[in-house]
């Protein structure tokens, strides 16, 4: 059975509570914000789940908050709380996940040991445009305040910041078990 050629959590406790952490971490977020959110705001998902979101959506929703002091505050609380610390867990179990399985795999026929550098940035990279999206997020939404013409611009920031976020997220998911679970350079015997 694959699972247990997994190491365990004494061999690398690291990989084990990033990946814990960050379960609990999203557990917190769907139960304790987007399903309230989603009541409070007559069944709009948070701006960050939803990736079919566009500028003029989220300006929208934007104008709602203003009358959703609740949903605003709860939106808030979740950037501040859970989601400060999702990207940097969610993140570190990735990377750790994919050098724990990038030594005897192989991609296009390639040791990917010698393409880790490269493999690493997609996980870096869903860090660091979820911590850019939620900061854009914080500026656009209620209680933040700003200029017509600054809302549109951050609006549309925060729609393709979301595409991105999931793209680096989905992709570095794909090569960890595409590199886990797919196959091995042939050996010469």
């Amino acid at each position: 059975m694959i699972l247990r050629q997994l190491p365990g959590p004494t061999r690398t406790p690291l990989l084990w509570a990033s990946g814990a952490l960050s379960s609990a971490l999203l557990a917190w977020m769907n139960l304790s914000f987007a399903w309230p959110f989603a009541d409070l705001t007559g069944g709009r998902a948070m701006p960050d789940l939803d990736i079919e979101s566009t500028g003029q959506g989220l300006l929208a929703l934007k104008m709602m908050l203003e009358s959703e002091p609740e949903a605003a505050a709860l939106l808030r609380a979740m950037h501040l709380g859970p989601d400060l610390l999702l990207p940097a867990t969610l993140g570190l179990f990735l990377i750790l996940l994919i050098r724990r399985a990038a030594p005897g795999a192989s991609l296009y026929g390639r040791p990917a040991a010698r393409l880790l550098p490269a493999l690493l940035a997609l996980p870096i990279a869903y860090v660091v445009v979820d911590y850019a999206e939620n900061v854009v997020s914080l500026l656009l939404f209620p209680p933040s305040v700003q200029a017509p013409g600054n809302a549109d611009l951050l609006a549309e920031a925060h729609a393709w910041l979301t595409r991105l976020k999931f793209a680096a997220l989905v992709i570095s998911g794909i090569l960890a078990l595409r590199l886990a679970f797919g196959p091995k350079p042939a050996r010469d015997e």
